[in-house]
């Protein structure tokens, strides 16, 4: 069997939920052909450590980036420890990490940074870091003070707050150590994301002489400019953290092989940040429609009822349907809306329930937590709503499609490449068009029952698990074959 090393971040199988897992999860279940080592980089320190996997991952490298540690405590090494430590002294800290840790500074804060600049330094970075102790170096004051006076000397970034330094600084400490963790030799690599986690491929590639893709789900640099947006204050901070993500993702976008976003949508993002329109190739998200399908649920509560299935996090905008709930309830007195999903984003959540409680929703709203059958919670529905603010081709849009649900959702992303002619668009961050939508639904359920079978219809045409995984097959056996074919031209002109 050939291997495939997958890289993802926060996700699969640590965290179980959201379309991100789903789409892991498919791909390896429905890939039994296929050998599969996840990397799992996890910044949550509630992340499952007990999980389930499928017998063809032979191999999961969780790597946690939150507290203080080495990875010698969850990752095998070659060597002990101790000769490590031992072997980092003053003179090989000052003298080779120093240096090398300068540079790479210097480039990924560089406005436009040559992607290859970057990729050498991330190998250079790995085989310094395989050797030496990066805990002791990466801690080393010289790494803060260094790093510090660049900023300073920087006519912006020497704006940016005290708290903004020292969490950039940890942000880029931490994703340096991960550059330590040594991967087994696979037969093709491929990452989820095009974000820093995704850095591992870039010497996993070169050490395995294989090929790269990478699947954007949400466009990293977009979605870093939104976060950055809503939680930093501060202009010197959301430039330097602009720079660094657009470097991240050049390098990325440049080292693969094929770029195989899942909508059209994100297509456009990654060529205008410079990746080659010849190596993208656009694979649509699919479902299981014997799963995801019309299914008659008996209901006790025969209120109009609207449906969300979403995290609760700033980038689902789930304040927006509260609001848009509220005028709602003007017009339709009677109407409930259940909210099945959860969150790590406390705060937002927080502001969520203080909402509700605020417009008086208590009986109108209700968050339902985390659903293991998300397919009777569509089903439930009358209609389905989704505000997000930022997003790929989600999977709760063409379940919620496969099971002939009526669907109002803000058009955003590869949101309207799936829902066009299936259900209504309305512009994000507005919660009087979303419910307009949400009441024109509810109101016209000739309307409604149109877009219930168009939407059926559509997912059967074009979005069936069977076809998305066909074309990650197709993709595997040809960048495979291609390096096969290399090697073999290499020996015979070494034989010659």
């Amino acid at each position: 069997m050939k291997k495939v090393l997958l890289i993802n971040w926060d996700c699969y199988p640590n965290l179980a939920y959201g379309g991100v897992y789903t789409w892991v999860k498919n791909l390896i279940d429905n890939m039994s052909d296929y050998e599969f080592i996840v990397v799992n980089e996890l910044s949550n320190p509630n992340s499952n450590g007990k999980y389930v996997i499928a017998s063809n991952v032979t191999k999961v490298i969780e790597v946690p980036i939150f507290g203080t540690f080495r990875y010698e405590e969850f990752c095998d090494r070659n060597e002990f420890l101790l000769s490590r430590i031992i072997r980092t002294t003053e003179k090989v800290i000052k003298e080779q990490f120093i240096p090398l840790y300068k540079e790479f500074l210097i480039a990924v804060l560089s406005e436009r940074c040559e992607p290859k600049r970057i990729a050498d330094l991330v190998i250079k970075l790995h085989d310094f870091l395989r050797i030496y102790d990066p805990k002791k170096c990466l801690e080393h004051t010289l790494t803060w003070e260094i790093f510090v006076d660049y900023l300073n000397k920087d006519p912006i970034y020497n704006r940016m707050m005290l708290k903004e330094v020292l969490t950039a600084f940890q942000v880029i400490q931490k994703h340096i150590h991960l550059l330590s963790i040594e991967i087994p030799k696979v037969d093709i690599i491929h990452s989820a994301l095009a974000w820093i986690p995704a850095l591992i491929a870039v010497y996993a590639k070169k050490e395995s002489n294989c090929s790269l893709i990478v699947t954007e789900h949400g466009v990293a640099f977009r979605d870093m400019l939104l976060y950055y947006n809503g939680y930093i204050y501060d202009d010197a901070s959301r430039i330097f953290w602009k720079v660094f993500s657009n470097n991240i993702v050049r390098t990325m976008y440049s080292i693969a092989d094929v770029i195989a976003p899942v909508c059209h949508s994100n297509r456009i993002w990654e060529e205008s940040l410079g990746a080659d329109k010849d190596k993208i190739k656009v694979i649509y998200n699919g479902i299981n429609t014997s799963k995801f399908r019309p299914i008659d649920i008996q209901r006790e509560d025969k209120r109009p009822t609207i449906v969300c299935v979403s995290r609760i996090d700033i980038l689902k905008d789930v304040a927006c349907l509260i609001q848009a709930i509220k005028q709602v309830k003007m017009e339709i007195p009677e109407i409930q809306c259940l909210i099945y999903g959860g969150s790590i984003d406390l705060d937002y959540a927080l502001k969520c329930l203080s909402m509700v409680k605020e417009l008086q929703l208590e009986d109108s709203i209700k968050f339902m937590g985390l659903t293991k059958e998300p397919e009777k919670a569509f089903n439930s529905a009358d209609v389905i709503a989704f505000s997000g603010i930022s997003e790929g081709f989600p999977f709760t849009i063409i379940e919620a499609m496969a099971c002939g649900k009526g669907i109002v959702a803000s058009d955003v992303g590869g949101v309207g490449e799936a829902l066009e002619g299936c259900g209504l668009l309305v512009r994000s961050r507005q919660p009087y068009d979303l419910a307009k939508g949400i009441v024109r639904l509810l109101k016209d359920k000739n309307l409604r029952r149109q877009y219930e079978v168009a939407a059926v219809k559509k997912v059967h045409d074009e979005f069936k698990l069977e076809k998305c995984v066909d074309r990650y097959r197709k993709e595997y056996e040809e960048l495979t074959s291609a390096y096969v074919r290399q090697e073999l031209k290499q020996e015979e002109a070494i034989t010659k």
